[in-house]
């Protein structure tokens, strides 16, 4: 197991993103059906 717990891994993701749209110039193309996925997929999961 990569990440031992949710905290964990929501951390790591949290940090990442924060490296990377450093680098963004432009909204992520089809994020509202990424989302979705995301959503239907670990509904228990992520939370909005």
């Amino acid at each position: 197991m990569a990440f031992p717990t949710d905290d964990a891994l929501k951390k790591s993701v949290y940090l990442a993103l924060m490296q990377s749209t450093k680098k963004w110039t432009a909204p992520i193309p089809n994020w509202g059906l990424i989302l979705n996925q995301f959503l239907t997929i670990y509904e228990k999961r992520v939370q909005l």
